[in-house]
């Protein structure tokens, strides 16, 4: 092609542009934009929950033909041109899409219009568009605003919403364009996580030292929309310092109903062998972190045991276990939330006990008593034992609530063993800082067969000095009579 016919090409290129621009400009300056105002609502939504609208199409009225026409707005059409999954998206072809419930219920969908909005909510997400706000007043949402076309997203929220797209657009009445107002349901998927120790329904429980607990958690899978990008979904679970975690094998992960295999390295694997999650047990804190599009179910089920430990702490503060969920909220952005935390606690008591004299009103301790302690009647279970120090105190750290029995083994020099155990009573309302107190009396050695006390020798002596006396009348009388 030579210079001269190739310069001819172009003008007649230029001059195509211009007549379609001009074509274009002339269509457009028909075309009103209309700012009348309608109001949009969405119900479902939570009191704290702050949503936010973004227009994807304004309405224009053709004043030479009577119609209404829908048209990108300039940020819609700014995402159409970087995409290029929509890069030669139409207003005609948009109104082709379809959506099998964009409206209301579920947060996963296949729908061609979910599909479009939520790659748009991705690109508000990452250029930071800025939305209208909506005002929430109990469970609704709303917004009076130029009639169009919006998605509509959640700006501040605990809870996994899917995107909405609300329409304020016409409908045409006897010849007359009628604007109308749109409702819509929140497509929203809440998230909770429980917690207990002991069985499925208990927060608390209470035992002795080394003693092995099984904890039971169960977290609610949140259903992300079918194109989110982030799906995060973690347990984390941290025991006190007085609890050891039992070790990966103590812990079993259910999938609704199905039983997940755990091996040793903490990797986590349905029956297909599809990697389900990962688990990590880094000194009090064990994380378990999930893959959610291989999990079917919404219900989460863990089970795992601990111990307490000589750093278990006695008394009303316990042993706490505290589990939370870290979810992804926003599904199309990088945001996470975290479920208020759930507690489970363990408590475990002290036993203090006071040894003295019988009958000493100063109440001096004695020092060397031996008790041994039997959570049986019967004294065969033995569980711990102590001994008495200088100030007459011994305790033994930790038991659960119940009824114990204390058998003396020992006792103080100068002392007799109790023949009877004590019978004691350790619960959550009677201990004092972690310990329940318990006096227990002794009597000296010398004393131990005179049972009644002075009363036995006055007794003694009384019959002795009758026996005396009627020695003495006999001997005398027959002395007399021999006279």
């Amino acid at each position: 092609m030579n210079k001269k016919s190739k310069k001819i090409k172009q003008r007649l290129v230029f001059l195509l542009l211009l007549t379609m621009f001009g074509f274009v400009s002339n269509v457009r300056a028909a075309e009103t934009r209309l700012t009348e105002q309608a109001t949009l609502t969405i119900t479902g939504v939570d009191a704290g929950d702050t949503l936010a609208a973004y227009k994807v199409l304004d309405a224009y009225k053709n004043e030479t033909t009577n119609e209404i026409i829908y048209h990108f707005t300039d940020n819609f059409r700014n995402f159409i041109n970087q995409s290029e999954k929509y890069g030669d998206l139409t207003e005609e072809k948009y109104y082709d899409l379809t959506s099998g419930n964009i409206e209301n219920g579920s947060t996963q969908t296949n729908s061609t219009l979910d599909t479009l909005a939520s790659a748009y909510a991705t690109y508000v997400k990452k250029q930071n568009v800025e939305g209208i706000d909506m005002i929430t007043n109990a469970t609704n949402a709303t917004l009076t605003t130029e009639v169009g076309t919006y998605l509509i997203l959640p700006k501040i929220t605990t809870r996994v919403y899917a995107v909405m797209v609300g329409n304020l657009d016409y409908k045409e009445q006897s010849g007359v364009w009628v604007k109308n107002n749109a409702t819509i349901v929140a497509k929203v998927s809440d998230v909770s996580i429980e917690k207990s120790v002991g069985n499925k329904t208990s927060q608390t429980t209470s035992g002795q030292n080394h003693q092995e607990f099984t904890y039971y958690i169960t977290g609610t899978v949140p259903q992300f929309p079918t194109n989110a990008i982030n799906r995060k979904y973690i347990i984390k679970d941290t025991l006190s310092t007085g609890l050891t975690h039992s070790g990966m094998e103590s812990i079993t992960i259910k999938e609704g109903e199905e039983n997940l295999v755990i091996t040793e390295l903490g990797i986590v694997e349905d029956s297909a062998g599809n990697h389900v999650a990962d688990i990590k047990i880094e000194g009090q804190v064990m994380t378990i972190e999930f893959d959610v599009t291989r999990i079917n179910s919404t219900k989460i089920n863990v089970t795992y045991k601990a111990r307490l430990n000589d750093e278990a702490t006695l008394g009303a503060e316990g042993n706490t276990n505290d589990a939370k969920l870290i979810y992804a909220n926003d599904p199309y952005g990088n945001q996470t939330s975290e479920t208020p935390t759930k507690k489970a606690t363990v408590y475990t008591y002290g036993l203090k006990i006071f040894k003295y004299r019988a009958g000493d009103a100063t109440k001096k301790g004695l020092k060397g008593a031996k008790f041994d302690i039997y959570s049986d009647r019967e004294l065969t279970t033995k569980v711990g034992e102590l001994t008495t120090d200088e100030t007459g105190y011994g305790s033994y750290q930790s038991l659960g609530e119940g009824t114990y029995y204390l058998k003396e083994g020992k006792a103080p020099t100068g002392y007799v063993v109790s023949k009877n155990a004590v019978e004691i009573e350790i619960s959550k309302a009677s201990v004092e800082e972690g310990y329940q107190l318990v006096e227990i009396t002794n009597n000296a050695a010398g004393l131990l067969p005179f049972t009644g006390g002075m009363g036995t020798i006055v007794y003694t002596i009384i019959g002795l000095i009758i026996i005396a006396g009627a020695s003495i009348g006999i001997v005398s009388y027959k002395k007399s009579k021999s006279r």
